[in-house]
């Protein structure tokens, strides 16, 4: 019996080591539509806008803020973010506002303190079936 149990641990060490690193942990993916709020004071924010967006970020709460600047696209408005810990995304995820133009959203989210954090200014056309169109720069927020 013994050199039965040594024999199935060593099959199952065998096949648990020909497992690629990747399998053993996923990507937490978060998708948040953003809730109408009012904006705190700028001095309390990190924000970076690109044509039609712009995204805040609130380090005392863990917000993203996001606000649609174009009436015109029907597009909604958001922000791409990675969230990073000890060297390695942990985290990802979206937060959209279709609030209309010049309207604060916000998600509230929760960030370990000692982690990174980027965020990605987006548009997203879904009346057109298009995909989210999100800004080649990023920028660190934590």
């Amino acid at each position: 019996m013994r050199k039965f149990v040594i024999a199935i641990s060593m099959a199952v060490l065998a096949v648990l080591g020909a497992m690629p690193p990747a399998t053993a942990l996923a990507v937490d993916f978060e998708w948040d539509f953003a809730v109408a709020g009012t904006l705190p004071p700028r001095s309390q924010l990190t924000c970076h806008s690109i044509e039609h967006v712009e995204i805040c970020w609130e380090k005392a709460g863990d917000h993203w803020w996001v606000q649609d600047q174009n009436s015109n696209d029907n597009a909604s408005a958001g922000v791409r973010w990675f969230n990073e810990r000890n060297g390695s995304l942990y985290r990802k995820g979206y937060c959209i506002t279709s609030l209309g133009k010049g309207k604060w959203g916000h998600c509230n989210k929760n960030y370990y303190e000692n982690s990174t954090l980027s965020g990605f200014p987006c548009v997203w056309d879904r009346s057109s079936g298009e995909t989210i169109q999100c800004g080649p720069e990023g920028w660190r927020y934590q």
